[in-house]
């Protein structure tokens, strides 16, 4: 009984040392380390693109059409100045979020379109027509 109690007063006073200390300290940084690389691995965010033209109902191209695309969460709106060509691009927008668009010439408004997070496409394509009468 009295070597177990040496023993185990050894074991204690060994748990003390610089050495052992450092070997712990060492083993636990690591451990956090490689919890937050894993976590971090698999919270990235996914993104996505859009982009589509936006044309009359005669399907000729609207150069200075303005196309704006609102977070369905935070309701913020971005917006898009479309070209000669009529093509607007938003790029790495949410993955995981729910979004509107729609287009706007000279006062008249388009449909609005749904872009929703269960997408496959990761380049979706959304045309929108503005009826000028």
């Amino acid at each position: 009984m009295h070597l177990t109690v040496e023993l185990m007063e050894r074991k204690v006073t060994n748990m003390r040392s610089p050495r052992y200390c450092n070997s712990m300290l060492l083993s636990t940084a690591t451990a956090v380390a490689l919890a937050l690389a894993t976590r971090s691995l698999f919270a990235q965010e996914t993104t996505r693109d859009l982009h589509g033209t936006v044309t009359d109902r005669h399907h000729e191209p609207l150069r200075g059409a303005v196309v704006q695309l609102e977070n369905e969460t935070t309701h913020s709106v971005i917006s898009y100045l479309t070209g000669r060509s009529g093509q607007y691009s938003f790029k790495r927008i949410g993955g995981d979020t729910d979004y509107e668009v729609w287009a706007t010439y000279h006062g008249v408004r388009s449909k609005q379109r749904e872009l929703d997070r269960f997408g496959v496409k990761h380049t979706p394509r959304i045309d929108l027509v503005v009826d000028l009468h």
